[in-house]
């Protein structure tokens, strides 16, 4: 896949997350909203890793900045809109999408130091 086409995936997939975060989950969802967070970060780190492997940083410092921003966004959509459409800012929604992030992310690290140890 060409670097240009695995942009353009990149681009849409970030429109889809951005959209289905800011609004609310259906109901048979609600329970387990945690749960969501960290597999979705879960997935998406490895995702990522996979169409981008050389740009792991990148990679990790986006997709926290991205989980931090999302929850940021949906308490400022509930201001700026006066119209509830999703829920509050909550911390431990980041505390849960960093999770998914560092579930991948420390033994990818791990695996690459090893990795140079043992060459």
């Amino acid at each position: 896949m060409s670097e240009n086409n695995r942009i353009s995936l990149l681009v849409f997939l970030i429109i889809c997350s951005f959209i289905g975060f800011m609004i609310k989950l259906p109901t048979a969802f609600r329970g387990v909203g945690f749960e969501l967070h960290a597999a979705f970060y879960f997935c998406a780190s490895i995702f990522l890793l996979i169409l981008f492997p050389k740009r792991h940083l990148v990679i990790l410092f986006g997709l926290v900045f991205f989980g931090v921003m999302i929850e940021l966004m949906q308490s400022a959509s509930n201001f700026i809109l006066e119209k509830r459409i999703h829920g509050n800012f909550d911390p431990k929604d980041i505390k849960y999408n960093l999770l998914g992030v560092f579930l991948v992310f420390i033994p990818f690290y791990a695996l690459k130091i090893l990795g140079k140890m043992f060459k």
